[in-house]
């Protein structure tokens, strides 16, 4: 039997198609649209071969099917394949083959489904990366996990991402949040559009204490330093809030060190040179050079202020921080890529930022920007809040309140549970409930048993040390679970190749349903229990067991959620 550990027993599959597919004379082989079956009935897996290569080979979609069929070749009889109507090839993944795959995955334990797809690239995901002006709000997490998921995927598929939050410690909003402890501190009213919540007034009296003398300074000069010390009170918070859901970041780098390193000069000056820029009203634009060519430059430039560089005052704009950050990722740093998770307001910024790479002279391919829709508490747990959420005024539901309700496994695996582009309605009543309708508490009952399992076996049978028959895995609840270990490879790559950590969860929970089914079978009927008085049929369903175990646990591992081995 060869190792399973080759990329998945998907991509063994396309190699047999594709190889038969030649056989028939193709030279230009098309996407077969190998995956998984819709339907179990049909087999594990199935393409539409035949309805592809009709036209080519002239043929009816049912009759190429048939022949592709009856040429595939697959090594170590890992599935049989038969053509299906209208012109499908389908594919069951044998017996003999998902029992050998128990043992080897049982073998190789946690490591099972890592790869190398990434073959050490370096690259950088840089997610979250709020203004640090406010405690983080319910919203605010599920960048952080989406980008923390996506940073241990790649890493599990050999690739190597650093961890990056961009710290906005010049910006506008800084700057007024700098003003707003000032006004604090000297027992006044936040600016207009200043930041009003009771936090502002913690860091004033904070401030008061550890900087003496900080209210005798001239404004100019309190506001720099109080500015700083908020700034650093907030990232340590931050800190402390992600630290509490696993999330860790590997640099967190602040917009004023792009300034003293010139980053933003040179690139403006290469905008520059290169007609990108364009003066109006005593103000830098970006754009023109790109838009003029589409015949759009005076009317972008009256309508886009966000294409402003430098401000008619002369003070620059955080894109102008931006395109400097560009170069010290790209050309300072020289990340291969850099993936950036931003939330959905963002989304006009997207072309932008992909324009201004482009102008660079960079590759806008190796900049990769994932948005994440928001989130919103079911049974009115934002009731008095006053409306939406503000970190200005004050109003949100904290991320931290939400850890302290629900846990952050509860936390974690809940904002997995939709893709990106999906808006969030976080349930609190089904994320406490110690049910199977809770998908967290689902998966993790299924660890708990298996591993409940293994210790009961182990003083049933202490001496248990024979070598697995893994041929007497043959209940269809078996080699169900089995199945689902058989698909786990190509679920990682393409939670990695995709950039999708939410197909993690999914697949936790079809490997928990199976294990469950599994589990109950030995309920309803004591010989299929999996310690039973044959020691060598418990030895193989114990196999089973293990490599289960192990696999669930690697994937929840790669969302930050804990495996527990008691509930």
């Amino acid at each position: 039997m060869a190792a399973v550990m080759d990329g998945g027993i998907r991509s063994r599959l396309a190699s047999a198609l594709e190889s038969a597919v030649r056989e028939l004379g193709v030279t230009q082989v098309p996407d077969l649209e190998l995956g998984r079956a819709k339907n179990p009935a049909h087999g594990d897996y199935a393409s539409s071969a035949g309805l592809k290569l009709a036209r080519e080979l002239r043929q009816a979609p049912l009759q190429i099917a048939s022949s592709l069929a009856g040429t595939i070749r697959i090594a170590d009889g890992a599935a049989t394949a038969e053509p299906a109507a209208p012109g499908y090839v389908n594919f069951r993944l044998t017996p003999e083959w998902l029992q050998q795959l128990v043992a080897q995955v049982a073998a190789r334990g946690p490591g099972y489904g890592a790869a190398d797809i990434g073959r050490d690239e370096r690259l950088q995901v840089e997610f979250l990366s709020v203004n640090p002006t406010g405690p983080l709000h319910i919203g605010h997490g599920r960048g952080a996990i989406l980008g923390d998921s996506l940073a241990r995927i790649l890493e599990f598929t050999g690739h190597k991402p650093e961890r990056e939050y961009y710290v906005n410690d010049q910006n506008t909003q800084a700057r007024l949040f700098g003003e707003s402890v000032y006004a604090r501190l000297h027992g006044d009213e936040p600016p207009e559009r200043g930041y009003t919540g009771a936090y502002v007034t913690e860091i004033a009296e904070a401030a008061r204490r550890e900087l003496p003398g900080i209210e005798a300074l001239p404004h100019d000069e309190a506001e720099q330093k109080l500015r700083a010390f908020a700034i650093a009170a907030m990232v340590d918070r931050i800190r402390m809030t992600v630290g509490r859901l696993g999330v860790r970041y590997d640099v967190w780098f602040q917009e004023s060190a792009l300034w003293k390193d010139g980053l933003p000069q040179v690139a403006i000056e290469r905008l520059r040179e290169s007609g990108f820029l364009k003066e109006r009203d005593g103000a830098l634009w970006f754009g023109s050079a790109l838009e003029e060519e589409d015949g759009l430059g005076e009317q972008v430039l009256a309508e886009d202020e966000d294409r402003v560089v430098i401000r008619s005052n002369g003070e620059p704009t955080y894109f102008a921080s931006d395109i400097g950050y560009l170069l010290s990722r790209f050309e300072q740093r020289h990340f291969n890529r850099v993936i950036e998770v931003w939330g959905a307001d963002h989304h006009g910024y997207v072309s932008r930022m992909k324009s201004a790479t482009t102008a660079l002279g960079l590759d806008p391919d190796k900049l990769v920007i994932i948005l994440n829709q928001m989130v919103n508490l079911k049974e009115g747990a934002a009731a008095g809040t006053g409306g939406k959420m503000s970190k200005r005024a004050g109003r949100f539901v904290t991320l931290d309140e939400l850890i302290d309700r629900v846990g952050s496994d509860a936390v974690r695996y809940f904002y997995l549970l939709r893709s990106p582009d999906t808006t969030i309605e976080f349930d609190l009543e089904l994320a406490l409930a110690q049910s199977n309708e809770n998908p967290v508490y689902y998966a993790q009952y299924a660890h708990a048993r298996l591993f409940n399992v293994e210790l009961t076996a182990a003083e049933r049978h202490p001496r248990l040390r024979e070598e697995a028959d893994m041929s007497l895995l043959a209940q269809p609840w078996e080699l169900d679970v089995a199945r689902q270990l058989a698909f786990w490879p190509e679920v990682v790559e393409d939670a990695a190749r995709l950039m999708e950590p939410h197909r993690i969860p999914y697949y936790v929970h079809d490997l928990a349903t199976a294990v469950h089914r599994f589990y109950h079978a030995g309920n309803e009927d004591g010989a299929h229990r999996v310690v039973v008085d044959d020691p060598l049929l418990t030895r193989a369903r114990l196999e089973l067991c293990r490599a289960a175990r192990h696999t669930l646990k690697t994937a929840l591992d790669l969302i930050g959620v804990s495996a527990p081995e008691r509930m």
